[in-house]
């Protein structure tokens, strides 16, 4: 996972020391006097006021450290599920002995994302290679075949696109001024406070961040398109005429309810799995592509490495993981025969579903395993949900195919009934004997 996180590290890195060796440039050249430098000992003041670029360096290092112990706390609780407050409390009892850590392991953090942003790379070079593709635009090229972009998402995409631009924007003027904070504030408790509550509004413009998908995640979720959906996300992914795909999971899920599971495993090449959040939507959507695929022992792959995933939730965790675990779960059983099991899976699932999708997901299997168990009436009835609440996803071709396959049986059992009910021609000629 942390190798996803590499590009965000070495640029928070980056800013960090830039700016705090600007901050000091402008403490230093703005004030002839250096009267700001009377807190220093008097021969750190001397060195400083000889040696400015020096100072401007160190001011650098010292910002970047604090960044650097923020993004290895953050690291901490995703790696290994440690709490935040755990991460807090070090803050606030040791904050000068973290920032000498932080500051001395600037370089070393910024050598070991380098080193993951290489081995990230390649290794998405030799998937791309194996899947015989080149990259995004490849697979927005390849999806296009069989499908048309609707220019009319365009706006749409673009207005989502703006608002996750600003909320970056935002987020990057918090780090701005949790510096300065830092830089200009001398009271540790302040300091500590401010940490803090960037810490909490970070998760906020996170989820607001976020919250600017939805207009395009109700495309699939309510309206059942996964069409309209996928152009979407394809504006929303290009700028300046670049193709650079986000939201790979909404977009392969997409591809999954247009039965194109191959395509929705190359897009997966470049889902970042950031978090173990993202890691257990990685294996529960390769899951279902491994089951499109009549992979077994993908599902079963699959289903191991869910089953390592935690999440640190608490109880909300517990049963997100539990939810997705029996979602792979029932894929496996549905792949060996275990029918009964999976109807009471879909039976439960469509009692709890909240969106037209989820609903014509369960109909669907549900009808497909009264079919398989011969009861056409009961199928019928479930495909025949599918039809009015599916819109474009693949479910509904099929669901009506097989609602002509219930109709042609049920004319040849009518037939048979019929025949069965007539006399035999040999009881006639009995009977006027």
């Amino acid at each position: 996972m942390w190798k996803y996180r590499c590009k965000t590290q070495l640029i928070t890195l980056a800013l960090a020391f830039v700016c705090g060796a600007l901050l000091v440039g402008i403490v230093l050249y703005a004030d002839p006097s250096y009267a700001t430098l009377e807190f220093l000992p008097p021969e750190v003041a001397a060195y400083a006021q000889g040696n400015k670029i020096a100072m401007c360096a160190s001011g650098g290092l010292v910002v970047a450290g604090i960044a650097n112990i923020i993004l290895i706390g953050q690291l901490l609780m995703t790696q290994f599920q440690i709490s935040p407050l755990f991460i807090y409390l070090f803050l606030f009892l040791m904050p000068s002995y973290l920032v000498l850590i932080g500051s001395a392991l600037v370089i070393p953090m910024a050598v070991l994302s380098i080193v993951g942003i290489v081995q990230l790379k390649t290794g998405r070079d030799a998937a791309f290679r194996k899947a015989r593709i080149t990259g995004d635009a490849e697979l927005v090229r390849i999806y296009e075949l069989h499908h048309k972009l609707d220019p009319q998402y365009r706006p749409m995409a673009e207005e989502c696109r703006h608002n996750a631009s600003r909320a970056a924007w935002i987020y990057a003027l918090g780090i701005v001024a949790v510096m300065c904070v830092l830089f200009f504030v001398n009271n540790i408790l302040l300091m500590m406070l401010a940490i803090m509550a960037y810490m909490l509004i970070f998760n906020y413009i996170a989820r607001y961040r976020a919250s600017c998908m939805i207009p395009i995640t109700k495309l699939l979720y309510e309206q059942c398109d996964p069409e309209a959906c996928i152009s979407a996300i394809v504006y929303y992914s290009t700028r300046n005429g670049k193709i650079r795909l986000t939201n790979q999971a909404l977009m392969a899920q997409c591809l999954i309810y247009l039965n194109d599971p191959q395509l929705a495993q190359d897009v997966l090449i470049t889902y970042p799995r950031k978090d173990a959040a993202s890691v257990l939507t990685y294996w529960s959507l390769m899951s279902y592509v491994y089951y499109l695929l009549k992979d077994e022992s993908g599902l079963e792959r699959s289903y191991e490495e869910a089953q390592k995933v935690r999440l640190n939730f608490g109880h909300t965790g517990v049963m997100i993981r539990s939810e997705e675990l029996n979602s792979i779960k029932n894929r496996l059983d549905l792949m060996n025969g275990d029918f009964s099991e999976c109807k009471r899976y879909f039976l439960q699932s469509l009692k709890t579903a909240v969106f037209p999708f989820q609903k014509a997901d369960a109909d669907y299997y549900i009808g497909l395993i009264s079919f398989v168990q011969q009861d056409y009436s009961l199928a019928a009835m479930y495909f025949n949900q599918v039809v009015q609440t599916g819109g474009k996803l693949y479910f509904v071709q099929n669901a009506r195919d097989y609602l002509e396959k219930i109709e042609q049986l049920n004319v040849v059992q009518e037939q048979e009934e019929l025949q069965a009910s007539l006399p035999c021609p040999a009881d006639d000629n009995a009977q006027v004997q």
